[in-house]
């Protein structure tokens, strides 16, 4: 079913032919797990739309193709990142719910099916950690086999997963998997002819990010401040990640937060706030006081060292702002400097007021990217996969990747082939980037994301 799935995918790339197949995959799962039973075609059509809610964790990589096949609107996407915190709890609550109603139905009692969950995941875990043990073996004896022991490995992973997907359909109908000689010969002999299709996701050649300064820091300085920006300058990474706020007196002010909480210990809305009162705030930290920084000062510091930025422009920043921000700035920016914003309009905005490379922030991954003229896209590494890289290089875009602080996520991020990664630790990435890459990092990070 897998290996059909990835052909369907490389060959159409239709959502609705995927997701056809994704429901005969299921109905077929089902239909298997009771063939011992007798049941009509209705009560099958009804324990496959219950097993829609468990598809996240089935291994069916027909699930996974097609998440990242389907593109959805733009403006819907941007619209549910900007309400994403008011969306998700809704969402987070309908899903709860509807496990419920599926647990009413249940021959189970609530507390066996704890139990049967429980070991599910135990099952999943020890399947993982065994999996990831073998390939770190193969490592550190320096086998030359070392990339086709990872795809094969990633391949007994969506396979593994599968099958304990079943499981736990029959154990949660107080049944058992049984699995003959000729059904483990079968999944050996599809694992190691599927090998060809999981090419792409573990290539014979790694990149080299750039490294970028996430919020102009290291780990020993307050973010966003001109200290920190001096800190990080001897190591010269690519670009320092900014984030711009305007305080009530129309001063840009370089912060991460909307208030002043979180390093001052005293809640003041930036918005609110005129710049001579932020700066009269002490930001305490590692018993040392510095004070919030115009951008203006930040931009001297940066000027005379020249330091290009990666300006964000927070999305509660309108595009009229913006763009007085881009007339009083624009021939003032280090050469190299680029921008990103979690707001569509302000990236679209930017795009045709400025010169400079502009990029679009998100949050989620969960479905191919939006259809927009960003340069490059700024994702958070926890949902990042390869599938989406590909999607962003066949569109002539660059992906960045965020926050990425451990060793083994550069190594996996360079194999993914990402251009540049945002992270508080920048000489240590950047000594990382000159050590050779290994397959390690990359099948974990999969088979964390699939």
């Amino acid at each position: 079913m897998n290996l059909i799935s990835c052909w369907l995918y490389q060959w159409f790339k239709q959502p609705i032919l995927l997701f056809i197949w994704l429901l005969l995959c299921l109905f077929a799962s089902y239909a298997w797990v009771e063939r011992r039973c007798k049941v009509s075609v209705g009560q099958l059509l009804w324990y496959s739309l219950r097993g829609l809610l468990w598809l996240p964790f089935s291994g069916l990589l027909a699930f996974s193709l097609w998440r990242y096949c389907w593109q959805p609107p733009s403006q819907w996407l941007d619209q549910f990142n900007q309400q994403r915190w008011q969306i998700l709890p809704l969402l987070l609550l309908a899903y709860c719910g509807l496990v419920w109603l599926a647990g009413h139905f249940s021959h189970n009692t609530w507390k066996e099916s704890l139990l049967v969950l429980t070991g599910w995941v135990s099952r999943l875990v020890i399947l993982a950690v065994s999996l990831l043990a073998f390939q770190v073996v193969i490592t550190h004896l320096a086998l030359p086999y070392q990339r086709l022991s990872a795809r094969i490995l990633w391949l007994f992973w969506l396979t593994g997963k599968y099958l304990l997907w079943l499981d736990l359909l029959l154990r949660l109908r107080q049944q058992r998997l049984q699995l003959s000689v000729k059904w483990w010969g079968l999944v050996l002999l599809l694992c190691f002819i599927g090998w060809s299709f999981s090419g792409q996701f573990f290539p014979r050649t790694s990149t080299t990010p750039q490294i970028i300064a996430h919020r102009g820091a290291d780990q020993t300085s307050i973010p966003n401040t001109i200290p920190a920006l001096k800190a990080v300058l001897p190591e010269r990474p690519a670009l320092a990640e900014i984030d711009l706020q305007l305080t009530s007196d129309q001063h840009f002010v370089v912060s991460h937060d909307a208030d002043t909480r979180r390093l001052t210990g005293k809640k003041k809305i930036i918005a609110n706030t005129s710049l001579a009162t932020l700066q009269r705030l002490t930001l305490a930290h590692s018993h040392r006081s510095i004070h919030y920084a115009s951008f203006g000062a930040y931009l001297a510091v940066a000027q005379h060292a020249a330091q290009p930025l990666l300006i964000e422009m927070k999305p509660a920043l309108s595009t009229n702002i913006c763009n007085q921000f881009r007339q009083h700035y624009q021939l003032l920016l280090p050469p190299g400097t680029q921008f990103h914003s979690a707001r569509l309009q302000t990236v679209t905005r930017l795009q045709h007021e400025t010169s400079q490379p502009v990029g679009y922030i998100l949050p989620f991954t969960v479905t191919a990217l939006p259809a927009t003229t960003a340069d490059f896209y700024s994702l958070d590494w926890h949902l990042l996969n390869p599938l989406v890289v590909t999607q962003a290089k066949k569109q002539g875009q660059l992906v960045y990747a965020w926050t990425v602080n451990q060793k083994w996520l550069f190594q996996a991020l360079r194999q993914f082939g990402v251009a540049a990664v945002i992270t508080d630790r920048t000489a240590q990435m950047q000594r990382q980037a000159n050590q050779p890459a290994t397959y390690t990092s990359g099948l974990m990070l999969l088979l964390l994301n699939f």
